[in-house]
């Protein structure tokens, strides 16, 4: 029977020095550079869209539609429908993920100073400041950089309670990990490694029959989540494809930052020094290293297991997975010997991951973005009194409804669907963002419209051809109002039905 022992080294007692101070300011500086440059250069995409006219539902429509379908980021829409007030738009929407992005840096650094020294944790929150998958999210108005700050305090104050395993400390993780669960499901994988880490260093009775107390306040904490997802099932995410081999490589170009497979290379280098090299005195311990592989592996593993199933691998919805990642490559950095070649090590992997954010800033890499902003403009500098907009997703509405707010002219149109009335002044409702378009009747609109405007997003199968729908759409209204103008932007297709003008 294995007996109670600590569970990390006591390397992390070191006070911080002026130098580890000026250091880490110096690294979030540069971070919060990389995170708010461009912030707002690029439209926002269809979730995006979605997260803000969430966020300004009334109340009753606003708990409606987290109960019906967008419950897992509860706590993201809560905290924007505050931030709104603030300002609205894109770069200010966008500012709240590029907040916790950056504060998510100080965490990662205490992180590795508590498992490894001070070096590692600069390492390691360098590594981050240029990750370009986590400036990214940094620059999206969702859930994923609330989501990775959480998971990364919450593994923090996991390790304090386990060191001081007082009821206070349990308290404070627990709020951090049902924060973490209620801004993204994901989280709840974070916990589990946790739970599975902690079982192969055995507390003492008392510090034990603490954590159970956690853990059992946190089931209750996260009740109405799991209740959740036994109603709802994978109906949210059932349009996940079943990953291959491909979308695993591409994976881990993303956490290790997308700066190519030299990047990856060097990632697995670092690691492979923390996992294999000897470990000198005062260096990370084989429980830390255990802790970052349990956190690191365990989601992925779960993940991909569960898909063989029912598919549910979205890489973003890893993005927690790079912080134990630069972690372990930090934990390597501090391992190699001599210092300068680990310091040049470091400089080459910070080299590759700032080409890799330069790049992102002039084309995405883990998205196919669609031009709201264009098509918006395009659609309402051409419209006439009188006019119907169909919709073929009924979320594709949203950003629409954003863009058109920042925009004279809305006045001309009329919602044919998603819309509770077609009305000029419909206001969004939550049966709006759930509604089918295989319920709408086309029968009736040649009688009510002259002229219609269809928007087209993400209605293309796997093959790439037109879904089922979208054929049914078009079919009819050729048909009764002719060839439409047809207008193409990234990620949409805009058709003007009744009118031969060009409609760019």
């Amino acid at each position: 029977m294995l007996s109670p022992a600590p569970p990390l080294p006591e390397v992390e007692r070191a006070p911080s020095t002026w130098w580890q101070r000026t250091l880490l300011a110096g690294i979030v500086a540069a971070g919060a550079l990389l995170r708010f440059s461009y912030i707002a250069r690029k439209s926002f995409w269809l979730d995006e869209g979605v997260s803000v006219e969430i966020a300004r539902l009334d109340w009753s429509n606003f708990l409606h539609i987290l109960w019906r379908r967008e419950g897992n980021m509860a706590l993201y829409y809560a905290l924007l429908r505050g931030w709104l007030l603030v300002g609205g738009s894109e770069a200010m929407v966008r500012a709240l993920s590029a907040v916790f992005s950056v504060a998510t840096l100080p965490v990662v650094f205490f992180l590795g100073k508590r498992l490894a020294g001070p070096r590692a944790g600069l390492a390691a929150a360098a590594l981050l400041a240029f990750h370009a998958w986590h400036i990214r999210y940094a620059q999206e108005a969702r859930s994923y950089a609330l989501y990775v700050f959480l998971v990364s305090l919450a593994s923090l104050l996991f390790l304090k309670a386990l060191r001081n395993p007082s009821r206070s400390a349990w308290t404070r993780y627990v709020a951090a990990a049902a924060l973490a669960v209620y801004s993204h499901f994901f989280a709840l994988l974070a916990v589990l490694a946790h739970t599975a880490w902690s079982r192969i260093r055995p507390l003492a009775p008392d510090a034990r029959a603490e954590y159970r107390r956690a853990l059992y306040i946190l089931g209750l904490l996260l009740l109405p989540l799991l209740v959740f997802i036994a109603v709802r099932g994978m109906g949210p995410i059932a349009w996940i494809p079943r990953p291959s081999g491909r979308d695993l490589h591409m994976f881990f170009l993303f956490l290790t930052g997308n700066g190519s497979n030299w990047l990856l290379a060097l990632y697995v280098i670092a690691a492979g020094a923390a996992l294999w090299m000897p470990r000198p005195a005062s260096r990370p311990s084989v429980p830390a290293l255990l802790f970052l592989l349990f956190w690191l592996g365990l989601p992925v593993v779960v993940t991909l297991a569960f898909s063989f199933l029912r598919p549910a691998f979205l890489p973003r919805y890893l993005l927690m997975c790079v912080v134990p990642l630069v972690l372990l490559a930090a934990m390597g950095l501090a391992r190699i010997p001599p210092r300068w070649l680990a310091a040049a090590l470091l400089a080459l992997m910070l080299a590759f991951s700032l080409r890799a954010v330069l790049a992102y800033y002039r084309a995405d890499f883990d998205l196919g973005r669609e031009d709201w902003r264009t098509c918006t403009r395009v659609l309402l500098d051409h419209a006439q009194p009188g006019d119907g907009v169909l919709f073929h997703s009924a979320q594709a509405r949203m950003p629409f409804e954003y863009y058109a707010g920042l925009q004279p002219g809305r006045r001309a149109l009329r919602i044919i669907f998603p819309a509770q009335n077609s009305g000029e002044s419909a206001v969004l409702t939550s049966r709006d963002f759930l509604s089918n378009t295989k319920n709408l009747r086309l029968a009736s609109l040649p009688a009510q419209y002259r002229r219609i405007w269809v928007v087209l997003a993400h209605n293309r199968l796997p093959t790439g051809q037109a879904d089922t729908t979208t054929r049914e759409i078009e079919d009819f209204l050729q048909q009764h109002y002719g060839q439409p103008v047809r207008s193409q932007f990234p990620g949409i297709d805009l058709l003007l039905y009744g009118s031969s003008a060009p409609a760019r």
